[in-house]
């Protein structure tokens, strides 16, 4: 197992831990309509220009599914994991996947309303596969990278259980080997579904 997994696996374990003694003592301050506990499934489309220095642009397609765990008003620590695929890149023979697992804070903006919009920021790793990943005059068949993710989107809450990701939008830094910056930017669109946890909310 790689370096990069196992540090996301203790940062994950900690976090958690972390998020459950924290609202434990702040949950009575959360909106009637945060639920302390939340998982989203989403489609993911991704746009990326493979090599930093220049566009060679193409669309990947894949999904995502996260968690967040409500701390505070407003402030929760979420856990993401996200797969994506390309193929015949560029009108060649080439394809590309990579999956990526990423952690950190997100601030909801909670009000009385239906639509809750939000902003976070995830930092983590990506493993990349199925595909060629060239390095100094070497191909890096599966490697492991660096990634963080920035963005925000927005919640439609249509009952206490359930809930649209109606829009996320996300730039996506991925640090694979390209033989070039060895960085490739992403701009990350999706939508799901958002299963709530709300049994735990003070009454």
């Amino acid at each position: 197992m790689s370096r990069w997994v196992l540090l996301v696996m203790a940062i994950g374990a900690l976090i958690h831990g972390t998020g459950r003694a924290v609202h434990a003592q702040t949950a009575p301050t959360a909106l009637p309509g945060a639920a302390p506990l939340e998982v989203t499934l989403a489609y993911s489309a991704d746009r990326t220009n493979g090599l930093a220095g220049g566009c060679g642009c193409f669309w990947l397609n894949g999904g995502r599914a996260e968690a967040s765990a409500t701390l505070a008003y407003g402030i929760s620590i979420v856990s993401q994991i996200a797969g994506e695929h390309a193929s015949k890149i560029s009108s060649t023979l080439n394809s590309l996947s990579f999956v990526s697992y990423l952690f950190g804070p997100r601030y909801s903006f909670r009000n009385r309303s239906r639509l809750h919009p939000f902003a976070q920021f995830l930092v983590g790793g990506v493993h990349g596969f199925d595909g060629s990943f060239p390095g100094p005059g070497v191909l890096v068949p599966n490697p492991d990278a660096f990634a963080f993710a920035g963005g925000g989107g927005l919640n439609l809450n249509l009952t206490p259980h359930f809930a649209l990701r109606v829009a996320q939008a996300d730039y996506f830094q991925s640090q694979l080997p390209n033989d070039a910056s060895n960085v490739e930017n992403h701009l990350q669109l999706s939508a799901g579904i958002v299963l709530r946890f709300p049994s735990a909310m003070p009454r």
